[in-house]
């Protein structure tokens, strides 16, 4: 079991690092980082009881509170992905039977180590109290959880398949634990078999959030033309890009002349991918530090040419990262880290009830244009510039 564990906690300090380090992520995904640190510690306690600790009935007994935080961390997500205007803090209350729990939690291991003749009395009771509290707590909540997701995000959204199955797993362990209450009496061996099934689940639950961010699992099919457009070459992805800024100013019926031109000239081929998944995830990293470090961004006439010279990454190899591993084009990336930029600054002026020039900070950010900038905060956020603004003022009212 406790190779079990010992897994589990190394993919979820990997899922965290790679959430932190990830310029891709929405507000909604703090919560994600925080449900893979509470992973993480849960497992981490168990690895320290059962490494450490020779006495059975801890062993046996002493549930780990942490365990409370897992299903409010997911409906905040949920909420906040339905609504990205949803402030996580106005639903604190979800919380109380973690601190509750944790209170419980630290006074039996204090009872315990003064080894009083009523500590088995009272981890009895805390594990009693615990166990019947969240068992009921994480089955209706994650039944909850998925019914949300299934009404109230986009059909085919790939936030949506992640809850879902989040909530899945999350039941699972909930029945899981039912069936070992009721079988452990007369069962003993059932209790170390439920237990590395559980600790399992939550394993494959931190790898479920490492494949949703990173798309490591199964490459992108395009389903039309401008799909194909994007999974091509680098060119083509430019193409999209600038298709896209025209198709909005123009008429719908020259827009349909320019897709039936489109379909006709550019059908670009899916090319084979040359680099394997973990040669992809370097030049990632290393793009991603020397953007953190370098802010090569900033620059408004940065090309892909320029920027495979400023790293020292062969230009296609670029390409087909950001195409096949992120599933973005050169110029979205960029722009991400550029509004990424902005919002830095946004929040910091904000806390310092400094004058705002938003424009000023586009153009410090590497944008070249207000239309361009407007448009891609809009579709990074889902806010207007002075939307998000006022959403910093609310959240620092909070």
């Amino acid at each position: 079991m406790k190779y079990i564990i010992a897994i589990g906690i190394f993919q979820a300090l990997l899922a965290a690092v790679l959430l932190l380090r990830s310029r891709y992520r929405k507000n909604a995904d703090d919560l994600l980082i925080s449900l893979v640190v509470c992973i993480g510690l849960h497992l981490s306690i168990k690895f320290f009881i059962f490494t450490f600790v020779q006495d059975q009935q801890v062993l046996n007994m002493l549930n780990t509170f942490i365990g409370f935080c897992y299903i409010p961390l997911l409906y905040l997500y949920t909420l906040k992905t339905i609504r990205p205007e949803f402030v996580s803090a106005s639903k604190w209350y979800v919380f109380i039977p973690f601190v509750i729990g944790a209170i419980g939690y630290f006074s039996t291991v204090c009872v315990l180590s003064v080894t009083s003749p009523n500590a088995y009395l009272v981890l009895y009771w805390y594990n009693t109290i615990s166990l019947y509290t969240l068992l009921p707590l994480d089955i209706i909540f994650s039944l909850g959880i998925i019914y949300l997701a299934i009404h109230k995000l986009p059909r085919n959204s790939q936030e949506k398949k992640l809850i879902v199955q989040l909530a899945s797993l999350f039941l699972s362990i909930g029945i899981l634990s039912v069936l070992f209450i009721i079988f452990s009496p007369s069962i003993f061996s059932l209790s170390y078999v439920s237990r590395s099934v559980i600790y399992t689940l939550l394993v494959v639950i931190t790898i479920r959030i490492i494949t949703y961010k990173h798309g490591v699992i199964a490459e992108p099919v395009a389903t039309n033309l401008n799909d194909e457009i994007l999974l091509s070459t680098s060119s083509y992805n430019e193409a999209a890009e600038i298709i896209s800024d025209v198709n909005r100013s123009l008429p719908h019926n020259v827009v349909e002349n320019i897709l039936m031109i489109e379909k006709e000239t550019l059908k670009p081929q899916r090319r084979k991918e040359i680099l394997s998944q973990s040669e992809m995830f370097k030049i990632l990293l290393k793009l991603e530090k020397a953007m953190d470090e370098e802010k090569y961004y900033r620059n408004s006439e940065l090309t892909l040419d320029e920027l495979a010279k400023l790293t020292s990454i062969n230009k296609y190899h670029i390409s087909e990262t950001l195409n096949h591993f992120v599933n973005k084009p050169f110029y979205t990336f960029i722009n991400e880290y550029r509004v990424g930029y902005v919002k830095e600054q946004l929040k910091s002026l904000s806390e310092k009830s400094s004058n705002i020039n938003i424009l000023d900070l586009a153009y410090e950010s590497g944008f070249n244009s207000k239309s361009s900038f407007n448009r891609y905060f809009k579709e990074i956020t889902s806010y207007t510039p002075r939307d998000y603004i006022n959403l910093i003022a609310a959240e620092l009212v909070v």
